[in-house]
């Protein structure tokens, strides 16, 4: 299976491609002030490197809420819950919209998926996810959420086969990029992480 992975920020696309999981080409369109025109050079690209021919459309979309806890296909019901989470995740879940529209325009008969990054820390614990605030005020979402998640899932499924051993019970794992945090797991899941209702809380970058 061959997989076109997209991840559209706020200034950047970036976009790789997998073939029965082996990560073979990527490719970066940075400093952007618009994210449509370079969705639109996509093909192209990937044309001019020999990459016509995929079985489906994988996204990073940054925020699903207390919607998304695992990736899914994309639907009209998917496209609208993602709408509704442009309020938590402004400078990032409109672009990840768009790169949606554009590649169901562009290659309407591939199938797209969408991935959250705050979908592995929706197992952690209540008390984990709960500011001290007023039940009414939480119930406008304002609430820990956790990002990064994609990262640490990652970290999760690899680290026994880099290590040899068992994943640990209990692991401290540290994200350390333009964005950093870190995340308590325990037993492969996420309990506990720096990082909150939005990426400015939390361990200092």
């Amino acid at each position: 299976m061959r997989i076109l992975v997209i991840n559209a920020g706020s200034s950047s696309v970036k976009f790789g491609v997998f073939d029965n999981g082996a990560h073979i080409f990527k490719y970066s369109l940075d400093g952007l002030e618009h994210i449509e025109p370079a969705l639109e050079k996509i093909p192209g690209i990937l044309k001019e490197n020999g990459y016509k021919n995929f079985d489906a459309i994988g996204h990073r979309i940054a925020h699903g809420g207390e919607v998304f806890r695992e990736a899914c296909i994309i639907d009209s019901k998917v496209i609208s819950a993602i709408e509704s989470c442009v309020p938590l995740a402004p400078l990032h879940n409109p672009h990840n919209l768009a790169a949606i529209e554009t590649l169901a325009r562009l290659a309407p008969d591939l199938p797209q998926c969408a991935s959250f990054d705050t979908g592995f820390h929706a197992s952690n614990p209540e008390v984990a996810k709960r500011y001290a605030l007023p039940a009414d005020i939480e119930a406008r979402g304002i609430r820990r959420y956790g990002f990064h998640g994609l990262s640490y899932a990652s970290l999760v499924r690899a680290m026994p086969e880099v290590t040899g051993e068992a994943l640990p019970k209990r692991l401290l794992a540290f994200h350390l990029g333009n964005g950093a945090s870190l995340c308590a797991i325990r037993d492969g899941q996420s309990v506990a992480t720096t990082m909150g209702y939005s990426p400015l809380e939390g361990l200092t970058m």
